[in-house]
């Protein structure tokens, strides 16, 4: 079994040899001392260090062949038929003839001739645009085989790898006929154009496959199936002629073929809206493949369909297509360019701002007679006044919908934030901010302490620092998995953070003052009320003296709860129930207390409320009803319920207090403890439950 690396210098091996024998295969052109190009409808030949002089025709023994500038063209495929090429390859196999034989001469326009030697093409004479067809074809199937070997086998892998084969035959041939010293047999012309046409009718259909099939496998194999049975249709087409232009039997199945891909693009994107580590490889993905496949669609194929202005170069063209390569290898390896999100827009605005330009070109050459300068200055004058505007507003209007500036997370964090902090839950407060602004499938909470917020699990989680003493937050898929994390969103951590500590120390001072006018306004209380009650108690009568111990002892109350000293449930209980008997005494109704404690302690709020509570309640009972009998119940429950139960004999008169201000009173004294108050009749008894949990220690004020 061999390892991986074996295989991979294996794979580089073959592709090194292959190299090699293209640079072989282009040195066996032959050359002569002249260099041949079409320039304005003619072709020209040029000797090192030379003027260019027009030629008229070649000489070849006895007959002549036109010097039809077509010699020269880089691609035959762009010829309106079949018939052309052929003829071309002939004359080819024409030229290269005499040359070999010794018979070839040149005849200039101006009536001179020069006879043209064979000579071997050196090394150092392939031209610039050979190496770099051959260079890239190389590299984007090392780059396939590179995936394809280290990867998962799958259907995806298997066209990724099959592209990179298609698109090095393509340009690797025409590396080969493309730069030809005009010299080349025919029939070697025409094998190297079709393995071309072969490479890139390969190249697309399995692009397409690949589209289809990546990030998530496709519907039916069968569309694959599909594609690669098209490859097979064109290539019959194509390499027996049996239609008339290569526009029908190639082209057009190339583009057909391809937007067959595009389609599956559309599928993947409806398949990926739900996971955002998906769709931001697919959207690279897909740019890389558009970027490298527009250039030379635009600035080949579709001219030749539509067989209107000479195609451009098509070297420069072939060599975008290493880009897509890259790009796809990127994410095939998953590869997860988070901040492409915030970017996508621009790249896509930049590529369709270059192929407008591009196209206005093609489309003012072919409809006007212009020159080559001038028909630049109009593309770019056309498409800087339009399309650029165009792309700035609307760019402008999705920036403005999908950025949230700094009052819509503001918005989101303080409400829940001032919340969680006024129900002191200081530490749920960060945690349902972060939910808020985030809005995360999920939030865990993981182990390891950070200083300051990141990004993790390439976008897919934003890991926040937790409180003190706790693990941090982890944040996994935002806004319900539409979207990855991305550097913005750890600055807006940082904020929420931040706020987290502005609204606790806000608060914190908020409480200090209040507690600082507590003590003060206690103080005053107990120097001059306190004083005066107690001169009061010892000048009143008999009758009103028992009234003012009463006044003391509920001031006495208020200040323990203004001080907020806690209170054993037992001891209150006891205060309670002989607060009750001396009532019930003077009333002359029997008292039944019953109760049945746990230990706990009350907050100074929780006592203050239910003392005020069970008062109110024994006050209806004894003021409102004709009671023989009071029974008192106190019962802990197991959930840390406190259930206080009031029950009286005296029903008929009970009902006509239920809505009174009394009731209202202690419905709102039992909601500020988190607990709720029940009352009803039954049996000619009335009675009043109120449960109350003991942990909650935040109160508000029931006038």
């Amino acid at each position: 079994m061999l390892s991986l690396r074996t295989k991979l210098l294996a794979a580089l091996a073959v592709i090194v040899l292959y190299g090699f024998w293209i640079i072989q295969l282009a040195l066996d052109l032959p050359v002569s001392e002249l260099r041949f190009s079409p320039l304005a409808g003619q072709l020209v030949a040029a000797a090192p260090a030379k003027p260019a002089l027009a030629v008229d025709a070649f000489v070849l023994g006895a007959g002549t062949l036109p010097a039809d500038p077509v010699l020269a063209i880089e691609e035959a495929d762009v010829l309106p038929l079949y018939a052309d090429i052929n003829r071309l390859f002939a004359d080819h196999s024409t030229l290269l003839a005499a040359l070999e034989a010794g018979e070839l001469q040149v005849r200039y326009v101006d009536g001179s001739i020069q006879s043209l030697s064979l000579l071997e093409r050196r090394f150092t004479e392939l031209p610039a645009m050979f190496w770099l067809q051959l260079l890239c074809g190389l590299a984007g199937m090392a780059v396939c085989l590179a995936v394809w070997i280290a990867g998962e086998r799958n259907l995806a892998t298997h066209s990724f790898v099959l592209s990179g084969l298609g698109y090095l035959l393509s340009s690797s041939c025409a590396a080969v006929y493309s730069t030809r010293a005009l010299f080349i047999d025919g029939d070697l012309f025409r094998v190297l154009s079709g393995v071309n046409h072969l490479g890139a009718m390969l190249f697309s259909a399995a692009v397409s496959a690949f589209l289809w099939n990546y990030p998530r496998r496709g519907p039916s194999v069968w569309i694959a199936w599909f594609l690669y049975a098209g490859f097979a249709v064109c290539m019959v087409l194509d390499q027996l002629q049996l239609l008339a232009s290569p526009v029908e039997a190639f082209h057009l199945w190339v583009i057909g073929v391809f937007m067959v891909g595009l389609s599956g693009s559309v599928w993947q994107w409806r398949q990926t809206r739900n996971s955002p580590s998906d769709r931001s490889a697919f959207r690279w993905v897909l740019l890389s493949i558009v970027a490298g496949t527009v250039f030379f669609s635009a600035g080949m194929i579709l001219p030749a369909i539509l067989q209107i202005a000479v195609p451009y170069a098509q070297g420069p063209l072939l060599a975008t297509f290493l880009l897509m390569y890259i790009g796809m290898a990127l994410g095939v390896a998953r590869y997860r360019l988070f901040e492409l999100e915030r970017w996508w827009f621009s790249i896509w605005s930049w590529l369709l701002g270059g192929l407008a330009v591009l196209l206005t070109d093609l489309a003012l050459a072919s409809l006007l007679s212009l020159s080559g300068p001038t028909v630049l200055a109009v593309s770019l004058a056309l498409v800087g006044w339009v399309y650029f505007p165009v792309r700035q507003f609307i760019w402008g209007r999705l920036t403005s919908r999908r950025q949230r500036g700094l009052d819509t997370w503001l918005s989101q964090a303080l409400p829940v934030m001032l919340q969680a902090q006024q129900r002191d839950q200081a530490h749920g407060a960060v945690e349902q901010a972060l939910v808020a602004v985030f809005q995360p499938l999920r939030l865990e909470r993981a182990g390891h302490k950070l200083p300051l917020p990141r990004v993790v699990d390439n976008g897919e989680a934003l890991q926040v620092p937790g409180p003190a003493g706790e693990g941090d937050y982890l944040l996994r898929h935002a806004e319900q998995g539409r979207r990855l994390f991305t550097r913005q969103d750890i600055q807006l951590a940082g904020l929420v953070l931040s706020l987290d500590g502005l609204v606790l120390r806000s608060l914190n001072a908020r409480v200090e003052g209040a507690t600082e006018e507590r003590n003060r306004i206690r103080q005053d209380i107990h120097d001059d009320l306190g004083a005066k009650l107690l001169q009061l108690l010892h000048t009143a009568s008999d009758e009103s003296r028992q009234l003012v111990r009463e006044a003391i002892r509920d001031l006495r109350e208020l200040l323990q709860n203004m001080d907020g000293h806690e209170v054993r449930l037992d001891v209150a209980a006891a205060r309670w129930q002989e607060e009750v008997a001396g009532r019930c005494q003077a009333s002359g109704v029997a008292l039944r207390w019953r109760q049945q404690l746990a230990p706990s302690l009350l907050s100074a709020g929780q006592f203050s409320h239910l003392t005020r509570l069970l008062r109110e309640a024994v006050s209806n009972a004894l003021r409102h009803a004709t009671p023989g009998e009071l029974v008192v119940e106190l019962g802990w429950q197991t959930d840390g319920i406190l259930q206080l139960r009031i029950e009286n004999d005296g029903v008929g008169a009970a009902p006509a207090s239920a809505g009174g201000r009394g009731m209202h009173i202690m419905a709102a004294r039992a909601r500020q403890l988190g607990g709720e108050l029940q009352q009803g009749s039954e049996a000619q008894r009335w009675w009043l439950i109120v449960q109350v949990p003991l942990a909650s220690p935040v109160l508000a004020s029931v006038d």
